[in-house]
C-alpha cells in the first residue's frame, strides 16, 4: 500500500497531494464498506433462513395437537408456540401465566418423573417422554414430548428445543385394552390373570403372620342352563351372581371371574373360621332363587377353598389346591364348600390321569361295555338290556363311570365315547340276534350328543351299518333334555321315524314334570333308584312311586324300576302294577358272553 500510495503522490505534485491523498482514503473506505455490506446481506439471508426454517417447524408441528417448545441451556425459562392454548385447550390471553406455571399444570404423581426428565434434557435426545397434564378445564390429558439439543458454534449447549403430542386418544385405547386383558367383559368383574397379579401384590405386602384364603366358587350345572334356556340367559345369571356376591362382601374382598360358571374369591386376614364364615353366608344366599326374565332359578356352588401361607405361598399351588377341595365337594354331592387338606392333593393326580387317559382309551380299547338284564316283574323273563360302560385304566384300575363321565364331558370328547357305545351296543346285539336272542338294548345319551345335529342320522347309519332292526334299540336321554320340548319332540319324531324308542332315565332327579311328560313323545319312563330305596321306609316316598306307576298308565307309557335289590321292593311294585324293571335282584351288569346263559 505504501507504494501505492507513493504512486499517487507522484502523480500529483506541490498543492495537489494533498488532495489526492483525501481521494485515496475515499476509495479505500468505499471498499470496506462494501465489504462489511456484503458481510452484513449473508447475515441477514442467514437470519431469513433461520426464521424460515423455524417457521416452516412450526408449521409441521403446530396443529390441534402438537406445538413446539424450548427452554434454555439452564432449564429454567420455557417457550412456547401460542398454539399451545389450542392443544391443552386454555384462552390465548392466559399463554404469559401458562408458561410461568407450567409446572403446576403436571399431574402430581407424574411431576417427579417429569422433573428428572428435565433435569436430563441432554440424555433425552429422541427419547419420548409421555406425562399427565390438567388442561384449561381441568381435565387431566396425556402429552408425548421429544427433546433435540441445539449447539453454538463453539459446541456448547445453547438451548434445548422439543415437540409435544398429545396421545390422550391413544393412552385411554391403551388403557381400555388393559382393561379387556385384566377384567371380564362380562361381569366387569377382574379375571383370573388380575386375581393372580393382585394376589402377588398382596403377598408381597404381607407378613407370613397374615392368613389369607383362596375360595373357588364352581355354579352346579350351569350347563344345563345354558342347554336349557340358551347362552344368553346363562350369561345374566353370571351377572347377577356376581353383583349378589359384590352386595354380600363388599369392597374388602376381591372377587374375579375365573371362567365361564367360575369365581374366585380373595380374603384377606382371614382366619380359616373367619373363612368358613363367609362361605356359610354365601351358602345361604344362594338358598334364595335368582329371578331373571319372570324365571326363578334355584342356584347351588361347589366351593373349594386353600390357605395362604398354611398349605402353599405360591398362587398357583393355592389356586390347584381350591379346585381339588371344589372338586371334591362335587364328588360328594355339590352345594357345599371344602377346605384342603394336603391328603387331598392326590385327587387332583387322578384327575390329570383319567383327562389325559380318556383321549387314548377308545384306541387303546380299555373302554368294554357290560349289559344289566331288564325283566317283566310278572314273569321273570328278560325283554332287553342296557349297555353301561365300564373302563379299566392301565394304572389306576377300574375307574366308576360317575367319575370319568364328567371329565369326558369337560374334556369334549363325551361324543366320541358315545357314538362308541352306540355302536358297539347295536354291533353286540345283531350278535345275539345272529344267535337266535332277540332282545332289546338301550343306550344311555349325554344332553351333548342329542344336540348333535347329526345325531339320528348317525344312528341311522350305525343301524345300516349292522343291519339291525331299530326296533331292538332304546335311546335312553337325560330329564334335562325335556326342556327344550320342541326339539326334543323333534328329534324323538326322527328317532320314532327310524323305529328306535326313546326313554327318560333316572325319573324325578332332574327337572321334569308331569306336566312336561304329557308333552313329550316319549316311550318308557325309568324310575330312579333313589325311589324304589325308600319304598319301603318312607311313605311319601311309596306314594311318590304309585303316583308315577298310574301316571304311565294314563300316558300310556312303560314303566322301568331301576335298582331292585329285594324280593319285598319287588312285590310292592308289581301289586302297584309296574311292568318292568332291573336291578341286582334279577343280575349284576353282565359281559357280552355271559347274557345268553342268562336269558336261557
Amino acid at each position: 500500500m505504501y507504494i501505492l500510495f507513493m504512486s499517487f503522490t507522484d502523480f500529483f505534485s506541490g498543492g495537489t497531494a494533498y488532495y489526492s491523498a483525501l481521494i485515496f482514503l475515499g476509495i479505500l473506505s468505499l471498499s470496506v464498506l462494501w465489504h462489511y455490506r456484503e458481510k452484513l446481506n449473508e447475515k441477514k439471508q442467514e437470519i431469513v433462513d433461520l426464521t424460515k426454517e423455524k417457521t416452516d417447524f412450526e408449521e409441521v408441528f403446530n396443529n390441534d395437537v402438537a406445538f413446539v417448545w424450548e427452554i434454555d441451556k439452564n432449564k429454567q425459562n420455557l417457550h412456547a408456540s401460542k398454539i399451545v392454548c389450542k392443544v391443552i385447550n386454555f384462552r390465548e390471553s392466559d399463554y404469559p401465566r401458562l408458561l410461568k406455571t407450567w409446572k403446576e399444570r403436571i399431574h402430581k404423581e407424574d411431576l417427579p418423573e417429569f422433573l428428572n426428565y428435565i433435569s436430563c434434557l441432554e440424555e433425552k435426545k429422541g427419547k419420548p417422554h409421555v406425562f399427565r397434564i390438567y388442561d384449561g378445564q381441568e381435565n387431566i390429558m396425556w402429552l408425548e414430548t421429544f427433546v433435540n439439543v441445539v449447539y453454538d458454534d463453539s459446541g456448547e449447549i445453547k438451548k434445548f428445543i422439543g415437540t409435544a403430542i398429545n396421545v390422550t386418544e391413544r393412552k385411554l385405547e391403551e388403557e381400555r385394552l388393559r382393561e379387556t386383558s385384566y377384567y371380564d367383559r362380562l361381569t366387569k368383574l377382574p379375571n383370573r390373570k388380575m386375581f393372580y397379579k393382585t394376589f402377588n401384590e398382596k403377598a408381597n405386602l404381607q407378613s407370613s403372620e397374615n392368613e389369607m384364603s383362596v375360595m373357588l366358587l364352581d355354579i352346579d350345572r350351569f350347563k344345563v342352563i345354558n342347554e336349557l334356556h340358551g347362552r344368553d340367559l346363562g350369561d345374566q345369571v353370571l351377572v347377577v351372581l356376581a353383583e349378589k356376591l359384590r352386595e354380600l362382601l363388599g369392597e374388602d374382598t376381591f372377587i374375579a371371574r375365573e371362567s365361564e360358571d367360575e369365581f374366585i374369591l380373595l380374603l384377606e386376614e382371614a382366619s380359616e373360621k373367619k373363612t368358613k364364615l363367609v362361605a356359610e353366608k354365601i351358602m345361604n344366599m344362594l338358598k334364595k332363587p335368582v329371578i331373571i326374565q319372570d324365571q326363578l332359578f334355584y342356584l347351588s356352588i361347589s366351593m373349594g377353598i386353600s390357605r395362604y401361607p398354611e398349605t402353599a405361598q405360591d398362587v398357583l399351588a393355592l389356586y390347584q389346591q381350591a379346585e381339588i377341595a371344589m372338586y371334591k365337594v362335587k364328588d360328594k354331592g355339590k352345594n357345599n364348600y371344602h377346605v384342603f387338606m394336603t391328603d387331598d392333593a392326590a385327587l387332583i393326580e387322578r384327575k390329570r390321569r383319567i383327562e389325559f387317559g380318556l383321549k387314548e382309551a377308545l384306541a387303546r380299547n380299555e373302554l368294554y361295555l357290560v349289559y344289566q338284564p331288564k325283566v317283566s316283574l310278572s314273569t321273570g323273563e328278560t325283554y332287553g338290556t342296557e349297555a353301561l360302560i365300564r373302563w379299566k385304566h392301565p394304572l389306576l384300575g377300574n375307574v366308576p363311570p360317575s367319575e370319568f363321565i364328567p371329565i369326558a364331558e369337560e374334556s369334549g370328547i363325551i361324543n366320541e365315547i358315545g357314538y362308541w357305545v352306540v355302536f358297539e351296543a347295536i354291533r353286540q346285539n345283531k350278535i345275539w340276534h345272529n344267535e337266535g336272542i332277540f332282545i332289546e338294548v338301550a343306550v344311555n345319551v349325554s344332553a351333548l350328543q342329542y344336540e348333535d345335529p347329526l345325531f339320528v342320522e348317525r344312528v341311522r347309519q350305525t343301524l345300516l351299518h349292522h343291519d339291525l332292526d331299530p326296533k331292538y334299540l332304546v335311546v335312553e336321554i337325560t330329564e334335562s333334555v325335556m326342556q327344550d320340548v320342541e326339539y326334543s319332540n323333534k328329534v324323538i319324531k326322527e328317532l320314532h321315524d327310524l323305529g328306535v324308542k326313546v326313554a327318560i332315565d333316572d325319573f324325578g332327579t332332574g327337572y321334569s314334570s308331569l306336566s312336561v311328560l304329557n308333552n313329550v313323545f316319549i316311550d318308557i319312563v325309568k324310575i330312579d333308584k333313589s325311589f324304589i330305596d325308600g319304598i319301603m321306609t318312607t311313605v311319601n316316598t311309596a306314594s311318590l312311586v304309585k303316583t308315577m306307576i298310574q301316571m304311565g298308565k294314563s300316558l300310556k307309557f312303560h314303566i322301568v324300576a331301576e335298582g331292585i335289590e329285594s324280593e319285598v321292593q319287588a312285590d310292592f311294585l308289581k301289586e302297584n302294577e309296574c311292568s318292568y324293571g332291573q336291578g341286582y335282584l334279577f343280575s349284576k351288569p353282565l359281559h357280552p358272553e355271559e347274557v345268553p346263559a342268562n336269558i336261557a
